[in-house]
């Protein structure tokens, strides 16, 4: 009964082991399941959300595209859009050389292009010019500015000089800004003219007219600091492509730069100048005041890189003040000469004053002086003349105080000498021999001190020598430098005169008007 007692435990612990290995197996398996199960979901779900982000991009560009095309149709339906398309085509075939015709486009009240570009296709295209003046005028009455500049593109692109100087000489009455600019600023339709003005393109008329509005534009005596201040860096700086030269070379090549602008020639066979093809084509694909609304919105949702941005043109952005652009056209070296001479003339007085400003500031005439240190604050001035006495004997003292030249006292090592000798003597006397021996050689002691003393006095006095005798030989030294130093100063002052006044003399005293130029 016992074997088979033991024989059914062993059994059951077997069968427990079995199935509390099942157990784990069946536990294990369903962790695992259920691992996979939540690892399936999250993937299912990022692919949902996936799925999700481009169903809406999909169909954010969709709401996008339908609202361009909405503002698109709109658009279609002004006069003003059907009108540009027709002169857009005209003008690209007449460009093309290809066969135009004028449009037969109906006039939209307000709308400056269709006067103006109907009577400037007739003429280009020799179909006649019985309402010229009229459509030109119209067209100025609805918008000078606009009007003006596509008379000036329309001359120079078709080559009309007749036009060409007649609108120049009406844009340069108005202001730089062009309207549209910041205040202050000029437009780069209108620096784009000053640029062809000067160089004498647009006759000799406009060239004058140019002058006295530029005169009146900008006041060499009245320029605020921050702008003397560029001009100082300007003239500093010039020919070192940024790294400061030194004033009498800076100076010198400055001088060297401005004898080239002197008696230009206008140019004549001019490079084409693609900014007026460009502004010409903004102008035509400008909206009018009406579509403009629509124009924005229809930019904001969809503008490549390389679509005119018909809304902001070009010609309007800003190219900088009246003062920036002559500081520019007089000290670029790839400026035209012609551009660099009239700067020259328009910024005489400002530029002699800026120079003469830094000319005087440029060499120090104040006294050089030196300061000869030594450790514990010891310090004595020295110029080309040499040094204050005072300092130096104030220099000498704290520099013995320092040194501790105090020797050790004889008459106290004869005195403890002596008094060993009588003590000895004594002793021997009474017999005590060991003790007048021991007292005997004790004088040694203070004889032997005595003498180290003296020997580290004698040392501490050399060091003090050496260190005065170094003080005056370095003194000396810096007064000679400081000799030399004021010679060379001296010598930089001439240099730096002598290239002001070649400077100047190639600088005119006062700005001459347009017609003593020409006279």
């Amino acid at each position: 009964m016992a074997r088979v007692s033991l024989w059914n435990w062993d059994n059951d612990w077997v069968q427990r082991n079995a199935i509390n290995e099942m157990d784990q197996e069946l536990s294990d398996l369903s962790r695992r399941q259920s691992q996979r199960l939540h690892r399936t979901k999250r993937e299912f779900d990022q692919s949902l959300r996936k799925v999700g982000s481009q169903i809406d991009s999909v169909s954010g560009r969709i709401d996008t595209v339908l609202e361009w095309t909405e503002l698109r149709f709109q658009l279609l339906e002004f006069d003003e859009y059907s009108a540009r398309k027709q002169i857009r085509k005209s003008f690209r075939a007449l460009a093309g050389g290809m066969p135009a015709t004028a449009p037969e486009v109906e006039d939209v009240p307000g709308y400056w292009m269709t006067p103006a570009a109907t009577a400037m296709l007739r003429l280009l295209l020799r179909q006649g010019m019985a309402d010229l003046n009229t459509g030109l005028e119209t067209a100025r009455e609805r918008d000078p500015i606009r009007a003006e500049l596509f008379n000036l593109c329309v001359g120079v692109c078709f080559d009309q000089p007749s036009f060409t100087e007649v609108a120049v000489l009406r844009l340069l009455d108005e202001a730089p800004d062009l309207g549209l600019a910041e205040s202050g600023q000029v437009a780069a339709g209108w620096r784009a003219m000053w640029e062809h003005t000067v160089r004498g393109e647009f006759g000799a008329s406009a060239s004058d007219r140019l002058t006295d509005r530029l005169r009146a534009l900008f006041d060499s005596e009245g320029v605020a600091d921050d702008e003397n201040l560029a001009w100082d860096e300007a003239i500093r700086g010039f020919g070192s492509d940024g790294a400061p030269l030194g004033k009498p070379e800076a100076l010198r090549a400055l001088a060297e730069h401005l004898r080239a602008a002197d008696g230009v020639e206008p140019a004549e066979a001019p490079e084409p100048d693609e900014r007026w093809r460009l502004y010409l084509q903004e102008l035509i694909e400008e909206p009018s005041p009406a579509e403009l609304p629509l124009v924005e919105a229809m930019e904001e949702l969809h503008l490549p890189d390389d679509e005119i941005q018909r809304s902001e043109p070009t010609w309007a952005a800003s190219a900088g003040t009246v003062g920036d652009l002559l500081r520019r056209d007089l000290f670029d070296p790839d400026a035209h000469p012609a551009q660099r001479e009239l700067a020259l003339r328009l910024c005489a007085p400002l530029l002699r004053s800026r120079v003469e400003v830094l000319s005087a500031g440029a060499v120090s005439t104040a006294p050089i002086t030196r300061v000869v240190k030594r450790p514990g604050g010891i310090t004595v001035e020295v110029g080309s003349d040499g040094h204050d006495k005072a300092e130096l004997e104030q220099a000498e003292r704290a520099l013995t105080v320092r040194a501790d030249l105090g020797g050790p006292s004889t008459a106290l090592a004869v005195g403890i000498g002596g008094a060993l000798g009588l003590l000895a003597l004594i002793s021997a006397l009474f017999g005590v021999w060991f003790l007048a021996v021991v007292l005997a050689l004790a004088i040694a002691i203070p004889v032997w001190r005595y003498l180290k003393g003296r020997s580290d006095q004698a040392r501490r006095q050399e060091y003090h020598d050496s260190q005065i005798e170094s003080l005056r030989t370095e003194l000396a030294r810096v007064r000679d430098q400081v000799g030399e130093d004021e010679k060379a100063r001296e010598k930089r002052a001439a240099e730096a005169r002598e290239a002001r006044d070649e400077l100047l003399a190639v600088v005119p005293e006062a700005a001459s008007s347009a017609v003593e130029t020409n006279s």
